[in-house]
């Protein structure tokens, strides 16, 4: 029995050692059976060795051989042709922070003594990838942020929410808000100040550090009453009418409308104004003791608890405040006498003084000459010309004075007789 078991060792160690031997002559003749597969592994973002990361060759169910890197990343694994022929692979198995990578071996010829993988780049923690959604909800004191993470870096995020300021690229040193979920997408609503810009950005904190997204510009609604400034009517030389309208929200009543005005452009309610309370939309002011001949800058205006608001500016210029005279044609004519007159159509917002006739044997004659004194106010007159030369044709013209100055009516001429 023991001659039988010590036959059937030897004729073992025999095949073994033929296998070896032909292994070895196959070798010698530059085909080999195993490859020899090594490389190096680095982190891709500090482009640092990987020291001690386990790499194995596997046909996906089983592990074949198991390798450790070394102090400068580098590592070597065997795989045969038989292993090659059912797929097996080389994957690498880091911890928990870097990602399995898997390294293919279809492009491997078979038989060779050894093939270079070279540089292995492998995907390790990093912070978070944000994204900032567009602000919704806007009004006058509040607005809704959104977020959204889009990778973790490898690393459980801590805490998400949003930064804002005044000011661009706010970070978690300014003010910030944190979203009370543990969801990729993230939202805050939050009070605000009216009528401000302001700069957000959604972020994420890992335990690697923080990432922010892109920068979103918005602008609370102001509040403030919306005003047009209508139509500007009955111009005179010291007085105006001007319309307006407004509108407000219902939480920020208008607490007074009206209309302000001044000789230079922008007038606000430091100038000139004069307004109300309105419970109408519409509105309509008297500007008064306007100068004549002048020209006069009106915006409609509304108040709230928030402020004031002014409609377009609009412009007018006002009458030049002298009468409106016209001439009528003379009668009664004799050697040394006529009768003439006129009408005052207007007084130019001004009572009239005096009124009355120039006459004179030059053209255009003036107060300063001869003329006539027919009364005071608007309407017709009669003037009495006298002391005139036989023969003689006089110019003659009807005047009225008030107190912004003289105007004249259309000359005439008549001959006495």
């Amino acid at each position: 029995m023991r001659r039988k078991l010590l036959i059937a060792v030897t004729a073992v160690l025999s095949i073994s050692a033929l296998v070896a031997s032909c292994i070895k002559d196959i070798e010698e003749e530059g085909i080999y059976v195993t490859t020899r597969c090594y490389g190096s592994l680095y982190d891709q973002e500090s482009q640092q060795p990987l020291q001690g990361i386990k790499v194995v060759s596997t046909d996906g169910r089983d592990i074949e051989e198991t390798v450790y890197s070394d102090s400068n990343g580098y590592f070597s694994i065997n795989i045969s042709v038989d292993q090659l022929k059912r797929g097996c692979y080389i994957s690498i198995l880091p911890d928990s922070l870097y990602q399995v990578h898997d390294i293919k071996l279809d492009e491997m010829p078979l038989g060779i003594e050894s093939y270079d993988i070279g540089a292995v780049w492998i995907e390790g923690p990093s912070i978070p990838v944000v994204y900032t959604d567009e602000v919704t909800d806007i009004t006058i004191e509040s607005a809704c942020f959104h977020g959204y993470i889009e990778e973790d870096g490898h690393s459980s995020i801590i805490e998400r929410g949003f930064v804002f300021s005044v000011m661009q690229y706010p970070t978690v040193n300014d003010r910030k808000v944190v979203a009370q979920t543990e969801t990729p997408s993230f939202e805050v609503s939050l009070n605000l100040e009216h009528s401000t810009t302001y700069y957000v950005r959604a972020y994420a904190r890992n335990g690697l550090g923080i990432g922010y997204g892109e920068q979103v510009e918005f602008t609370t609604l102001s509040g403030l009453p919306e005003v047009a400034t209508l139509d500007i009517t009955d111009i005179t030389a010291t007085t105006a009418v001007c319309s307006g309208y407004c509108s407000a929200d219902d939480n920020y009543p208008v607490t007074q409308c009206g209309i302000c005005w001044g000789t230079s452009p922008n007038p606000d309610i430091n100038n000139l104004h004069v307004g109300g309370v309105s419970s109408y939309h519409n509105f309509e002011y008297t500007m008064t003791n306007l100068q004549p001949s002048t020209t006069y800058y009106v915006r409609a205006y509304a108040v709230n608890r928030l402020g004031v608001t002014y409609g377009d500016q609009l412009s007018l210029t006002t009458l030049n405040g002298l009468p409106t005279v016209v001439t009528s044609t003379a009668g009664n004519i004799t050697a040394t006498t006529a009768t003439a007159g006129g009408e005052v159509i207007s007084d130019g917002g001004f009572p009239v003084l005096s009124r009355g006739v120039c006459f004179s044997t030059s053209p255009y004659p003036q107060v300063s000459g001869t003329h006539t004194t027919d009364g005071t106010g608007s309407g017709r007159f009669v003037s009495y010309l006298s002391g005139l030369a036989p023969g003689t044709p006089y110019y003659y013209r009807a005047y009225a004075t008030n107190a912004v100055g003289t105007v004249y009516g259309e000359q005439s001429v008549l001959v006495t007789h």
